[in-house]
C-alpha cells in the first residue's frame, strides 16, 4: 500500500490539475509511477469530439494512435465501457490472450510501439462527457498486477472528484466569459468541435430566428451567404490563414436590424481538456463595437497582463517607441511582448492582429 506521504501527494496533484490544467501531465505520471507503468493520459469523450492530455512519455505515441485513427476503433475503450465496473480493469479483465493476439489495436498498434499492458477507468460526469483515464506499460514489463490496481483503486474517488470538479469549473470560467459580454451589451456563444453549440448568453439566444440551431445543436445562420462564411471560418478556426473572413455581415430580418458575427478562436481555453469550446463568436451591430478588455484578452489568448496592454496599445495604432515610453520600459522588451501577442493570437504581423481584432474594438 502507499504511505501516508505518497498517498497524499497523489490526491493533492489531482485536485491541483482539476484548478490547473498544466498540471494534469505531471499528475498523470505519478500515477503511472505508482502503478509501474510508463505513462498515461485522461480523454474526455463527447458528440462534440474528443479532447486529451498524456503525461509526458506517452503524448506522442497516443498522437500516432489519434493519426492513425485507431479512435474510431478502439477496442479496448469499447470493452472498458462494456465491463460495468467502478475500478481500474486490466486488460486480461477485457480479454483473453488468444483475444489479445488477434485484436487489432494491440497487433497492429500497442506491440509495434513497445507497448500492449495496461489498466483504465473511467467516470461519467454530469454534463454527459465520458472521462477515460488510462495508464500504459511496456510490453516488456508483463501485464499490470492485481495488487497495482488495488493501490490505484484507493486513488481512484479521488481522481474521479477532481475529473468532474475540473469539468464543472470549466463550465463556470465559460459562463464568465460569456456574463462579460453580456454586461457590455454583447451577444456572445461559445462553439464547440464541428459547429455544436456550447454556451450563449441571453443577448445571443434572443437573436435565435437569424441565427439557427440544427440537428446537433450545429449553430447556423438563416441567410445563406452569411451562413456559408461562418462555417467556413469555423472549419478553419486552426489554420490562421491570411485572408481568413472572421467578421461576418448578417443582413437584416424583418425588424430585426443587421449585425455582424465575429469569430474568435479560443486559445487559452482549448489547453483544457474538459473545455468544449474552439470558438467564441461575439454579435456587434453596425452602429457599435466592442471594447475588449485586458482580463479577456489574457483569458482568451493566454496574454500576460503586460502583454495584453501591448495588445491593447497596437489596436490603438501607438508604436514600440510610444509604448516603450509610456510603460517606462525599453524597446526591447516591448518587442519581445509584441512577439508573444502575434504568436499567441495566431497573427503574421502587426497589421494581421489589428486586422483581426479591430472590429472587436470601439474607436476612439
Amino acid at each position: 500500500m502507499l504511505d501516508a506521504n505518497e498517498f497524499g501527494d497523489a490526491v493533492a496533484m489531482l485536485y491541483e490539475a482539476a484548478a490547473v490544467p498544466e498540471v494534469w501531465p505531471t499528475a498523470i505520471a505519478r500515477l503511472a509511477e505508482i502503478a509501474g507503468c510508463t505513462g498515461g493520459l485522461l480523454f474526455v469523450h463527447s458528440r462534440q469530439g474528443t479532447n486529451w492530455v498524456a503525461s509526458k512519455e506517452f503524448s506522442s505515441v497516443f498522437q500516432r494512435f489519434l493519426d492513425q485513427g485507431w479512435m474510431d476503433r478502439n477496442a479496448r475503450m469499447a470493452g472498458l465501457l462494456a465491463h460495468g465496473g467502478t475500478g481500474f480493469v486490466t486488460d486480461h479483465d477485457l480479454f483473453t490472450e488468444d483475444e489479445l493476439a488477434e485484436t487489432a489495436l494491440y497487433r497492429d498498434f500497442l506491440r509495434p510501439e513497445g507497448y500492449g499492458w495496461g489498466t483504465a477507468t473511467h467516470v461519467r460526469s454530469s454534463s454527459g462527457e465520458t472521462i477515460v483515464f488510462t495508464l500504459e506499460r511496456k510490453f516488456e514489463l508483463g501485464p499490470v498486477s492485481r495488487r497495482e490496481t488495488e493501490l490505484l483503486d484507493s486513488v481512484r474517488p479521488h481522481l474521479a472528484r477532481a475529473a468532474v470538479l475540473a469539468s464543472k469549473l470549466q463550465m463556470q470560467r465559460a459562463q464568465v466569459s460569456l456574463d462579460s459580454f453580456e454586461k457590455a451589451g454583447s451577444p456572445a456563444a461559445l462553439v464547440g468541435a464541428g459547429g455544436a453549440l456550447c454556451a450563449a448568453n441571453p443577448g445571443f439566444e434572443a437573436l435565435i430566428g437569424q441565427i439557427v440551431v440544427r440537428a446537433r445543436d450545429k449553430i447556423a445562420l438563416e441567410d445563406t451567404r452569411a451562413n456559408a462564411l461562418l462555417q467556413k471560418a469555423l472549419a478553419d478556426l486552426g489554420q490562421d490563414r491570411v485572408g481568413d473572413t472572421r467578421s461576418i455581415p448578417v443582413p437584416c430580418r424583418g425588424d430585426r436590424p443587421a449585425f455582424i458575427v465575429h469569430v474568435l478562436p479560443v486559445r487559452r481555453l482549448a489547453r483544457d481538456i474538459f473545455s468544449r469550446a474552439q470558438a467564441l463568436l461575439v454579435i456587434t451591430t453596425t452602429a457599435r463595437g466592442l471594447r475588449i478588455e485586458a482580463s479577456l484578452l489574457c483569458e482568451l489568448y493566454d496574454l500576460t497582463r503586460a502583454e495584453a496592454a501591448v495588445a491593447g496599445g497596437l489596436l490603438e495604432g501607438r508604436t514600440v517607441e510610444q509604448l516603450a515610453l509610456s510603460r517606462g520600459v525599453g524597446r526591447e522588451t516591448v518587442r519581445g511582448q509584441v512577439k508573444a501577442v502575434l504568436a499567441k493570437t495566431g497573427s503574421r504581423s502587426q497589421a494581421d492582429f489589428i486586422r483581426r481584432l479591430a472590429p472587436l474594438t470601439l474607436s476612439a
